[in-house]
């Protein structure tokens, strides 16, 4: 029988990686929109004046933008795939690799949003980054406490 807490962990784990690929969707589809209040808030130039000024480092900007949507709809599709597949199954493995990934993911973008100073990201990456330490907490003593198969 699982245990309750990999039940509801498990269910919330697959909200972060379906979060994280709709994060990746707009990091590819609305890029300007999501990047140009980061660009004012770090540099306090406005999107608009940089990118007459600057019109070939702007396109470099929404390239690596649009990259970083991609690498983040890979990992949201993992992470989900992931908890549906195999940290629904209380599997160590999983719930180690989904500790690394999020510690890295999560950490890495509050970092990001702390340092440009955007507020409205700075509520959303601490956002996921609560509900992802609530998942991966919640069923640690159920999943590192049982004991291997044939052991």
């Amino acid at each position: 029988m699982q245990a309750s807490s990999v039940k509801i962990a498990w269910k919330l784990m697959l909200t972060i990686g379906i979060y994280t690929v709709v994060i990746g969707l707009l990091l590819i589809f609305l890029t300007k929109t999501l990047f140009a209040p980061d660009f004012t808030s770090f540099t306090a130039q406005s999107w608009s004046d940089f990118l007459a000024s600057n019109p070939k480092p702007a396109e470099l900007f929404m390239i690596m933008q649009r990259q970083a949507g991609v690498m983040t709809l890979i990992v949201g599709l993992f992470v989900a795939l992931m908890a549906w597949k195999s940290y629904s199954k209380a599997e160590k493995w999983a719930w180690y690799t989904l500790l690394v990934t999020g510690v890295v993911g999560w950490g890495r973008g509050v970092a990001y949003y702390v340092v440009v100073g955007d507020p409205l990201g700075r509520i959303m990456t601490i956002a996921g980054a609560v509900v992802f330490v609530i998942a991966i907490a919640l069923p640690a003593k159920a999943i590192l406490g049982k004991k291997a198969a044939g052991k």
